[in-house]
């Protein structure tokens, strides 16, 4: 059921993934994704998600949880974006036929996104605006969730 609090949620969790990207972009895969302007939007969306799932559903519940609710969704769009971007490269290597049977393709999923997970640890302006981000949306939901009940 819609609620004010998914709709603030889901708004503040989709900018927050799209300006993590964009800090992604700019830092770390500027080479790899270069002129890749569907990054930001679909990390974006994946904020968008859940933001309206997670966060969300879970407004008006207190200050502790709607902080801890920000830092989960900002982990999670991490973890689901990173997941994302390493199928999609597994994908494009799967069809030059880069793997020889297709449990090197999984396995080969999961070095990427272990490679790509290190690779965002390098910039702390990705982690610090999911996180920071991450707890001013929540408590901004918490606000909005409370405010219109």
């Amino acid at each position: 059921m819609p609620t004010a609090g998914k709709l603030v949620a889901a708004i503040l969790f989709f900018l927050v993934g799209y300006q993590a990207a964009v800090f992604t972009l700019t830092e770390t895969f500027e080479d790899a994704m270069h002129g890749n302007r569907v990054f930001p939007l679909s990390i974006g969306l994946i904020g968008l998600w859940q933001g309206w799932m997670v966060s969300g559903s879970r407004a008006g519940q207190g200050v502790r949880v709607a902080i801890g609710n920000g830092m989960r969704c900002s982990v999670q769009i991490a973890f689901f974006g990173l997941l994302l971007y390493a199928l999609r490269t597994m994908f494009q290597r799967s069809a030059n036929l880069r793997y020889d049977a297709p449990w090197e393709a999984v396995i080969a999923t999961f070095d990427l996104f272990v490679e790509y997970f290190l690779q965002t640890l390098e910039s702390p302006l990705i982690w610090g605006t999911l996180l920071i981000g991450g707890i001013v949306a929540g408590l901004l939901t918490e606000a909005a969730g409370r405010l219109w009940r």
